[in-house]
């Protein structure tokens, strides 16, 4: 009952606020957010059985979180152990996990919105989106939207300064970027040359769409008013928002369903206890999310719901072959990167699987999701510690491994061939 109600607090306190975010009206019906389980019970037993199977297996190595799928017809969600160190409670299907990096296919969405809205081009220089008094006109032309979003800017990983945390405004931290490429030795590559993973390249995209779009920052970001009225709104999504939105947005409901991590062997939760340095850097890692909104956007990324101009920008993330590019390898074609997604491609004529996935670490957190492309298997994993043995990873592709042996998923036309690994395990 007391979940209940703060459930029901939450969805009030995000109707009420999210009227006045301010910015450009880029607004669609929302289509509702889908129940944690739905479809045959057979179905959903077998979904559920995998995951009591997995976490079974790797009870040792998570101390509370929850996992989601959808096989076939059916989807399910199913939440283990504990909120917090010292907690007795359970974590819920709406109990908060940060998500870390997976924030990145948020903010990669928005990018492929304004992509198919035409209202920007992947050929765009960065610097024509961010304020010339924070140093626009300093950063590369050669510097592309396409570059920020898939690690080809050769910006480096963190923000390129002594204390990031001292930063008072988004100018302050779009001018990090120009002095960083002002100055010999902060850029770690030639723009579009190299895969070069960044959370500051995907701080500063995130924000300089925000801005172009009419939105200005607050107690929370440009970037996350933006991605609430262009993404997560229009798919139902009112749990999904930075710790400094939900602050502001309704701090008791928020603090009663947030589940707690720690870091480093410490029993109190971290300083700063949101991805820092926030809110300026929230594109890139800053969000927190429910198992059901989660089982949402698994379904929207899968192309299985959404609405219409969201289903007609999603493409452009993973599924159109000029916009990959090689990760580590160059020569390597089955490992690739997307707007904000990796892929990795296994087995070959009617074997082939394209696994298209992402994965997040904050602040103690870990999360994955997965799914395979264009077959009705997806799957992520939530947790409130981050496991080293094995990691995350390795989790999330037994776990889309098991649940590709179910029956929804053979009747799905789901197939493993020879044992293959159907997503990369590490």
């Amino acid at each position: 009952m007391r979940v209940a109600v703060l459930a029901a607090a939450l969805a009030l306190a995000v109707a009420v606020g999210g009227c006045s975010s301010g910015g450009s009206p880029h607004r669609e019906r929302s289509p509702g957010a889908l129940r944690p389980v739905s479809g045959p019970a057979p179905d959903t037993r077998a979904v559920t059985g995998a995951f009591d199977t997995i976490h079974g297996r790797y009870r040792h190595e998570i101390l509370g979180g929850c996992m989601g799928a959808i096989v076939g017809d059916a989807h399910a969600v199913k939440c283990y152990g504990r909120l917090g160190r010292g907690s007795r409670r359970r974590p819920t299907p709406q109990t908060l996990f940060q998500i870390g990096s997976i924030t990145k296919t948020f903010a990669a969405t928005l990018l492929a919105l304004r992509v198919h809205q035409r209202e920007v081009r992947l050929s765009d220089p960065i610097g024509r989106y961010i304020p010339a008094v924070a140093g626009g006109a300093v950063l590369p032309r050669s510097i592309t939207l396409l570059d920020m979003a898939d690690h080809y800017s050769g910006l480096p990983r963190s923000t390129p300064l002594a204390n990031a945390l001292a930063l008072h405004s988004v100018n302050e931290y779009f001018a990090a970027a120009a002095r960083c490429e002002a100055t010999p030795g902060c850029p770690v590559g030639p723009p579009g040359r190299q895969y070069l993973y960044s959370n500051f390249a995907y701080g500063i995209l995130g924000q300089a769409l925000g801005l172009r779009d009419g939105y200005s920052p607050s107690s929370y970001s440009a970037w996350e008013k933006d991605n609430e009225a262009s993404i997560t709104r229009p798919l139902g999504m009112s749990s999904t928002h930075s710790g400094f939105r939900w602050r502001a947005l309704a701090r008791a409901p928020f603090d009663a369903l947030r589940a707690r991590a720690t870091m480093d062997g410490s029993r109190h939760e971290p300083t700063p206890l949101f991805f820092p340095p926030g809110p300026y850097a929230d594109p890139a890692g800053g969000l927190y999310s429910s198992s059901v909104d989660m089982l949402s956007w698994l379904s929207f990324s899968m192309g299985l719901s959404g609405t219409p101009v969201l289903g007609a920008a999603r493409p452009l993330l993973y599924d159109t072959p000029s916009l990959t590019r090689p990760r580590d390898d160059p020569a390597d074609p089955t490992r690739r990167i997307g707007l904000g997604w990796r892929l990795d491609i296994a087995g070959g004529g009617r074997s082939k699987a394209t696994c298209v996935y992402k994965n997040g670490e904050s602040r103690g957190f870990a999360a994955q999701i997965a799914f395979i492309k264009g077959r009705r298997l997806g799957a992520f994993v939530m947790l409130n510690t981050v496991p080293q043995n094995p990691v995350i990873a390795t989790i999330t592709s037994r776990l889309v491994n098991s649940l590709a042996s179910t029956a929804p998923a053979r009747r799905a036309g789901v197939r493993r061939p020879g044992g293959l690994d159907l997503c990369p395990s590490g």
